[in-house]
């Protein structure tokens, strides 16, 4: 494991103003999956909690209730953050838990206290969550990301519908996944517009895992206000700035490439860390067959005139060769405010395939021989109003685009079965789906590597082509059961 450590110059903060209303009333409440899901564990924690209060409130605990009983959590730390935006002076006091060894696959109830002081406490819980298992055991395994979200009329459509699916199926996924750009932004407003997205998401974060990475909307002040707030593994390594876990069969890694935007003197430092990490992950299929990426930036995308889809696949082209190198099966990301499915890419080219003969929406990826791109920049946010006559028409790679609010669902089905689905936030309907098959068997058309050339001179040539000149191009070059 390499050590980055990260010395930045901190402003000179302002005198902590008190109040004396509920000042030690928890709030902005939210768990995370802690270090025992990482590959090396420096701890057997498996939760870390982290609430806010006003005022310090130094006897601030959780109750945990377990198998044994009630357990009393006190905090690991209370950080008192102060900063001085150019909208104003911002304060406050973070409390960080941790939950220690507990039985996987199990369900917990707890509720947070922000005094010892019963004559004054006010307790807010219970919360319930459910413990998934770094290891697999045969269970199907469901996460659920997202990036690009605010809570305004444009994101309290998704915000509203992860709400619901935390209550109604919180035993079924995993964690929720924010790729990036939360809040819009969280030091906005004095620091109060963190403050509220955090109280208004409180409602699925304090029941489910909330794993986040950094987007472009985090930098201000070298990521202060966005590490203040999250505690990913290994915290203390990266802050934030890159991590793995293990949820059942899914191996997770999650890099900030705006870190390297910012200070591209650490990106030899980032690529040494990518590189240990996937080379660990890709060695221990046995166990973690299906190896996920996820960071803000997109590497690939088709939106005309963006500058990101028209040059990070250049600008990141070392990570993405470790990408290719130690076969990552999906790559998430956000920053461009639509949904966009694509083919196996490599270099800007398409890579061979198996599909079904009659599968024209390539709903079955069998075999890919390069990682496969999903933008899922589309849960919504200020000023970005969802259009469905607003979709562009894509690349070659380019299998489906929506401008429609949507999150995406990734389940592991099996070893050889990887399910991804992108729904609709307001009322739940398929945008899209397809499956990531690893296969043995002879039952799949295969395209010849030569005719994904023809495919790729074609896409040099002319990117922005009709999605039916690809149909028929790729059906024409199928070999039948070869």
């Amino acid at each position: 494991m390499i050590t980055i450590l990260f010395f930045f110059l901190l402003p000179l903060f302002p005198q902590h103003v008190k109040s004396s209303s509920d000042s030690c009333t928890p709030q902005q409440i939210h768990i995370a999956l802690s270090d025992a899901f990482t590959s090396a564990p420096t701890s057997n924690n498996t939760i870390k909690a982290i609430f806010h209060t006003i005022e310090e409130c130094s006897s601030a605990y959780i109750s945990l209730k377990t198998s044994q009983g009630s357990q009393k959590i006190t905090a690991k730390a209370v950080n008192s953050f102060q900063a001085t935006y150019s909208s104003g002076d911002y304060s406050t006091y973070v409390h960080i838990f941790d939950f220690p060894q507990l039985d996987y696959s199990q369900t917990y109830e707890y509720y947070c206290y922000g005094t010892d002081d019963t004559s004054l406490a006010k307790a807010q819980g219970p919360f319930e969550f459910y413990l998934p298992s770094p290891n697999y055991a045969g269970q199907e395994t469901k996460v659920v990301m997202f990036a690009d979200m605010d809570v305004t009329d444009q994101g309290m459509t998704t915000v509203n519908r992860l709400i619901d699916l935390a209550e109604n199926n919180f035993t079924d996924i995993s964690a929720f996944i924010h790729v990036g750009d939360i809040a819009y932004n969280l030091e906005r407003m004095a620091g109060t517009r963190g403050d509220k997205y955090m109280r208004t998401v409180q409602d699925f974060t304090a029941v489910m895992p909330y794993m986040i990475t950094a987007g472009n909307h985090e930098t201000e002040a070298n990521f202060s206000n966005f590490n203040m707030r999250f505690k990913m593994p290994n915290f203390d390594q990266s802050q934030n700035h890159y991590y793995s876990y293990n949820i059942g069969n899914m191996h997770f890694t999650s890099f900030n490439l705006d870190l390297i935007i910012e200070y591209p003197n650490l990106e030899k430092y980032m690529l040494n860390w990518l590189k240990q990490d996937l080379q660990q992950a890709n060695s221990n299929r046995e166990n973690q067959p299906w190896i996920i990426v996820y960071t803000h930036r997109p590497f690939y995308c088709s939106r005309p005139r963006d500058a990101s889809c028209a040059s990070n696949s250049e600008k990141f082209s070392d990570f993405e060769a470790l990408l290719v190198k130690y076969g990552v099966d999906l790559v998430v990301s956000g920053h461009v405010h639509f949904y966009e499915r694509m083919l196996p890419i490599k270099k800007g080219k398409i890579t061979a395939f198996q599909v079904h003969l009659d599968d024209d929406n390539f709903n079955e990826i069998v075999n890919p021989q390069s990682p496969i791109y999903v933008l899922q920049g589309m849960a919504g946010h200020r000023d970005d109003e969802a259009d469905p006559e607003d979709a562009y028409e894509g690349k070659a790679w380019t299998v489906k685009v929506s401008k429609a609010y949507s999150y995406l669902a990734v389940s592991s089905q099996n070893n050889t079965h990887l399910l991804v689905e992108d729904f609709q936030s307001s009322d739940g309907g398929l945008v899209d789906y397809f499956y990531v098959i690893k296969s043995d068997e002879e039952t799949y058309t295969r395209l010849a590597y030569e005719n994904i050339d023809e495919l790729n001179r074609r896409l040099a040539s002319n990117g922005y082509q009709l999605r039916n000149s690809l149909l028929t191009l790729l059906f024409v070059c199928l070999y039948i059961f070869v």
